[in-house]
């Protein structure tokens, strides 16, 4: 299990991939300057040879003097590779299916070809000057003989940084995710790092990036607030805690910085937090039941194990319907000066405070439901086949 691990962001080209989700080329370039900041070495920002947009915004974190490496997500092409090394990035990501499913239905293509077009687009980006990391497309589906095969004729040491497993559909499990990092670190020379990219289909984006590591995994990729296709991925913040916290890895990224990170890309992508999210979520430090305040007011560890002095937020306490006694004692000592409390009236403020609860109209937790739904309904739709339909009709007039 190594000490310290990379950590590579996904947010601007993987987290826009979320279906509705799109981010200017100045949120962009604001979200990199953010994850630099952080402490975020490498981004995977964006894939310029399927987006013109996501090739000015790479420029333009270049000419901002954006401190990261910018990585490009390419096919094996030419065109993708070129395209790379014109939006300046530093690294590419060249990726393709490893699993016969996707080669064969997908593509069309044998292994023998797939293995050729990989070798073929590592030559192109070495050509252009630009790091390589290959990626193993659908990785957890592929035959573990092929994917061998593949890594002693494409990772070449010297040439290759990194070897990205990647769960496309997120259907690993932790102890799967361990041997098939085992497996393939065997055959790899150690100067090539293995990294995992996870999706979260089945909620084990997160714990199956730490199954990698303490396989040996030396490189993880994570999103912001865990954005991205379908169920989304694996979760910075997340990962970051339980390395941290769990694993005592290092990784170099500021845990007081992730907040911001996560309110910048939930405000910007449309896409809203549960307040029950582990770590950055609003709940995560907030504590209402009556059990649990007084004991925490006893001793924080009482139910905190993750301190919120990590990631620069307070602690609080939530008058409530499961509220108690301590709470109020707790209140009412905070004032200047403090209040003296006996327990019958201890009790009678706590009856007090359920009743007012109880009674309150929840007209407003409807109001706010509805207004999300018509958010996510028009925001996140994107555009509608009525517009792809009247435009088509406008080009075949324009063009007869």
């Amino acid at each position: 299990m190594p000490t310290t691990v990379e950590v590579i962001d996904c947010t601007l080209r993987d987290g826009e991939q979320t279906p509705g989700v799109w981010f200017t080329v100045e949120e962009k370039v604001q979200l990199a300057r953010l994850l630099a900041d952080t402490g975020i070495g490498l981004l995977d920002a964006g894939f310029p040879g399927a987006s013109g947009a996501d090739l000015e915004a790479m420029q333009e974190m270049r000419r901002a003097g954006v401190g990261a490496r910018i990585g490009a997500t390419a096919r094996p092409l030419r065109q993708d590779i070129a395209a790379a090394a014109k939006a300046l990035a530093h690294e590419v990501f060249v990726f393709l299916p490893t699993s016969d499913l996707r080669l064969r239905e997908t593509l069309g293509i044998t292994r023998d070809q797939a293995a050729h077009l990989m070798r073929t687009g590592v030559d192109e980006a070495v050509g252009e000057g630009l790091g390589v990391n290959v990626v193993f497309e659908d990785a957890t589906r592929a035959d573990p003989a092929h994917m061998i095969r593949l890594a002693d004729e494409v990772c070449t040491p010297g040439v290759v940084s990194r070897l990205i497993l990647a769960d496309s559909v997120g259907c690993a499990h932790p102890g799967g995710m361990r041997a098939l990092v085992r497996m393939l670190a065997e055959r790899l020379d150690p100067t090539i790092a293995i990294c995992t990219h996870a999706h979260n289909d089945y909620g084990l984006a997160t714990a199956n990036t730490l199954a990698a590591v303490e396989a040996g995994a030396r490189a993880i990729t994570c999103t912001v607030n865990g954005i991205g296709e379908r169920a989304g991925n694996a979760d910075l913040a997340e990962c970051l805690a339980a390395l941290t916290h769990l694993y005592d890895v290092h990784h170099g990224v500021r845990a007081d910085l992730l907040p911001e990170l996560a309110r910048f890309v939930e405000r910007t992508s449309g896409i809203h937090m549960s307040a029950t999210k582990p770590v950055t979520g609003y709940n995560v430090y907030r504590h209402e039941s009556g059990v649990h305040v007084d004991s925490m007011l006893k001793d924080s560890r009482s139910y905190e194990v993750l301190s919120p002095r990590w990631t620069g937020r307070e602690r609080s306490y939530v008058l409530g319907k499961h509220s108690g006694a301590s709470l109020v004692r707790h209140i009412l000592g905070q004032t200047n000066p403090p209040c003296e409390v006996d327990d019958d009236t201890a009790r009678r403020l706590v009856d007090v405070v359920k009743q007012a609860v109880e009674n309150r109209d929840k007209a407003e937790h409807e109001r706010a439901y509805a207004a999300k739904e018509a958010f996510t309904a028009s925001a996140l739709a994107g555009v509608s086949p009525e517009f792809v339909l009247a435009e088509y009709d406008r080009l075949s007039t324009n063009s007869a």
